[in-house]
């Protein structure tokens, strides 16, 4: 799934890559988050075999590079608060994937409780293709991130993907 993250970061000539040790019970393991600047995963699982720091994938040179903290944007601070939130189901028609056109590919449709947004396919696809049983989305408006959940924890934002009327 590497090579997928990579690919976004790529289109976007811009990534984020943070790996840091995290403690659970009694054990210790290391977790990650990346970002394109549209999407921040939060997974915990492990994409890039980087020892913990603060990485940057250059547009230029194409090379994943290590990177002060300093140098590194706050993932903390684009995590929206969860408040005014509604769950959301993608948009489907006769139990298939309902996939609009939108100016720069594929589009899906989530609505939920008043709001719709939409959500660039290939991140939609990228969230759900990774075996989650249990994952749900949830959108406050068409202009506000879009929150991804696997059980009961937040595992992605994504920025939606703006539609004209």
């Amino acid at each position: 799934m590497a090579k997928k993250a990579i690919s976004f970061m790529k289109k976007k000539e811009k990534g984020f890559i943070k790996i840091w040790k995290s403690r659970r019970k009694n054990t210790t393991f290391e977790t990650e988050a990346w970002t394109d600047g549209a999407i921040l995963v939060m997974n915990g699982y492990r994409e890039f075999n980087f020892p913990p720091g603060h990485y940057c994938y250059d547009g230029r040179t194409g090379l994943i590079q290590p990177r002060k903290k300093s140098d590194f944007p706050d993932f903390k601070a684009v995590i929206p608060k969860s408040k005014g939130y509604h769950k959301a189901e993608i948009v489907t028609e006769y139990n298939l994937l309902k996939l609009l056109k939108g100016q720069s590919g594929l589009v899906v449709m989530l609505k939920g409780k008043g709001v719709k947004a939409f959500l660039d396919y290939e991140y939609c696809q990228y969230l759900t293709d990774r075996g989650y049983g249990d994952y749900g989305w949830k959108v406050k408006s068409g202009e506000d991130p879009i929150l991804f959940y696997v059980r009961k924890e937040l595992a992605a934002v994504v920025m939606p993907f703006r539609v004209e009327d």
